[in-house]
């Protein structure tokens, strides 16, 4: 890939905003509507749709035949979807990373997945990843599932928790930046030793005292009460379950 290559990064979101500026001065980038697909260059060497995964087909059901390689940027969408359409080169160029607009990124730290129709397709793909990220691997849909399921919880999930406890100590009058040590310790510890060793907290010492005294307390926060029962009870028996080996 000496000379510039041509991308199509096809959407207005989130992922194809960051790849257009993950990809500015690699490759030639050219931006198209995903509704109209006006601006397409059929002779592009890689198109990229970045889209919610409910639009992928359709997309791809007005997509004229291309010159080059067709991929989608989704962690849960098979590869399979391509195969009703009429596209000979066709992959996955998944990016496991949360993306906002406003928030600049370190792209070479972003992990990215690749799977292909085949090999000399797959090692492209692969190569296009290199010019941005440090850190590409293959992966087929089954894998990418799993990954996102996980991406789902760890990230997805755990926002919310901190969106749920921002709100609980705003009422409070409490702040709720005073915890970004707690969340920045909780991360270190989980990234050095792994997140079922750096598991504290009165749930992993089965404390029901104090588990109960923070359910009751709770009594007019319904959803966080239910949350807290729920997680409380999930640590215990993971705990448990370690502890006898059954998995």
């Amino acid at each position: 890939m000496e000379n510039k290559k041509i991308i199509n990064i096809i959407g207005r979101g989130n992922v194809a905003t960051h790849l257009a500026n993950a990809f500015e001065g690699k490759a030639e980038i050219n931006m198209v509507n995903p509704h109209s697909l006006a601006e397409l260059n059929t002779d592009a060497d890689l198109t990229i749709i970045s889209v919610t995964d409910t639009a992928i087909a359709k997309v791809l059901d007005k997509l004229p035949k291309i010159n080059g390689i067709v991929a989608h940027t989704s962690g849960s969408t098979s590869i399979d979807v391509f195969k009703s359409f009429r596209q000979d080169r066709f992959g996955v160029f998944y990016p496991l990373q949360t993306f906002s607009k406003s928030k600049k990124m370190k792209y070479e730290d972003i992990p990215f997945y690749i799977e292909a129709s085949d090999k000399i397709t797959a090692d492209t793909l692969f190569n296009y990843a290199l010019l941005i990220s440090d850190n590409v691997r293959f992966a087929d849909s089954s894998q990418r599932e799993k990954l996102h399921i996980a991406a789902v919880l760890s990230c997805n999930f755990v926002n919310h928790l901190w969106a749920l406890s921002e709100k609980y100590l705003k009422e409070a009058g409490l702040d709720f930046h005073d915890l970004t040590p707690l969340i920045r310790e909780t991360f270190d510890k989980a990234n050095i030793i792994s997140p079922t060793a750096a598991q504290t907290g009165p749930a992993v010492r089965e404390d029901m005292k104090t588990i109960q005294n923070h359910i009751d307390k709770l009594e007019n926060y319904a959803c966080i009460r239910e949350i807290y029962k729920l997680l409380s009870d999930s640590i215990i028996n993971y705990n448990r379950t370690i502890k006898t080996g059954n998995s």
